[in-house]
């Protein structure tokens, strides 16, 4: 009667990361994959195989949001302390951002996978200042406001020539490219040396920052399988902004509700090596984990579509129904029904 809760206590401590557990002969050996063990594995992912545009009946490309609050997809957040575990377990941005760096494979700015995103922007991106907001008028984000009225202002009052960017409609802009114009404003009046060392302050981007992905696929009907599929096409790491960490930290306001960004875009072929051997917490048996391109090909995580391919360049979910998250979630829901029940129709008429 002892012995159970014994068990069940050890249990999770010997299962997932600690390979080879049942054959070291020295705690060093512990987490070593053996050579019996690597000559039988995988060393690369299934392939896709080719499909023919001719076999394609139909196709539906979707954005989704994977939030990492939602506990079917804590295998992509945790561990974000990797001090505590083997360092076999990693949470997925440990992976994405690392082959990254690496020049494994470029990354880029926006989903259309075209503007390449330089390792130097990447690095900014991870190692970053912030300018305070401040409470003093001479002091940081105030000063700058007091002074020119905004940033862009600011810049042109100190002779800095910011482009493109020029008399800007900010209004404009949707979340993602006001942002983005807001991080290019940033960057220029530091690149510029405008602001003393009090009136910002560095940040240092961690896992925790991480707390969505989006994905881009494609549903398509495959003619000659006689089946709908999906295919996994780009994958991006969303963060916290650096503005919004710097004004919760400052402001320490629970009830402030931060801006995100995304950090990069991946090709997700092209990551589907090393995601392969990338290998996520298995909750239901933790002696078979899954790998990270299993678990996103097999759609194990919970996600919302905030866009669709459409007549509208593409626009989103929030473009047309806007600060109404009901509404919001119940056509992601529609067009979730309706490419489901693209194929019913096939079978039903």
């Amino acid at each position: 009667m002892n012995r159970l809760p014994l068990f069940l206590f050890v249990l999770p401590f010997i299962g997932f990361s600690q390979a080879n557990i049942l054959n070291a002969k020295s705690p060093d050996e512990i987490g070593v994959t053996s050579a019996y063990d690597e000559v039988d594995s995988d060393e690369e992912p299934l392939a896709y195989g080719f499909i023919s545009d001719k076999d394609v009946l139909f196709s539906k490309t979707i954005w989704e949001e994977i939030n990492l609050d939602e506990r079917v997809n804590f295998p992509m957040y945790y561990p974000i302390d990797t001090l505590v575990v083997g360092k076999e377990r990693r949470p997925l941005i440990h992976f994405l951002l690392k082959s990254a760096i690496e020049g494994d494979y470029p990354v880029y700015k926006k989903d259309n996978l075209k503007d390449v995103l330089s390792i130097e922007d990447l690095e900014k991106k991870r190692k970053y200042r912030v300018i305070r907001a401040g409470t003093d008028e001479n002091i940081g984000l105030e000063r700058i406001i007091n002074e020119a009225g905004s940033k862009e202002g600011f810049l042109l009052k100190n002779g800095v020539d910011i482009g493109e960017y020029a008399n800007m409609d900010e209004s404009l802009l949707n979340d993602d490219d006001y942002n983005e114009y807001e991080s290019k404003m940033e960057e220029l009046i530091f690149d510029n040396n405008l602001l003393s060392e009090e009136e910002y302050s560095e940040e240092i981007f961690s896992y925790s920052d991480v707390v969505k992905y989006r994905l881009k696929g494609v549903w398509y009907f495959d003619k000659r399988q006689s089946d709908l599929r999906y295919r996994p096409i780009a994958i991006a790491p969303i963060v916290i902004t650096p503005r919004s960490k710097a004004n919760m930290k400052e402001f320490n306001d629970p009830n402030m509700k931060p801006d995100y960004v995304e950090l990069f875009w991946v090709f997700y072929p092209n990551a589907r090596n090393f995601l392969h051997k990338a290998l996520a917490f298995n909750d239901k048996n933790t002696s078979k984990p899954i790998s990270f391109d299993h678990l996103i090909n097999s759609r194990r995580f919970s996600g919302y579509i905030y866009k669709e391919d459409n007549v509208y360049e593409d626009r989103d979910i929030n473009d047309y129904i806007s600060e109404n998250a009901l509404m919001q979630l119940l056509e992601s829901q529609r067009i979730k029904e309706k490419i489901r029940n693209l194929e019913q129709d096939m079978w039903s008429y």
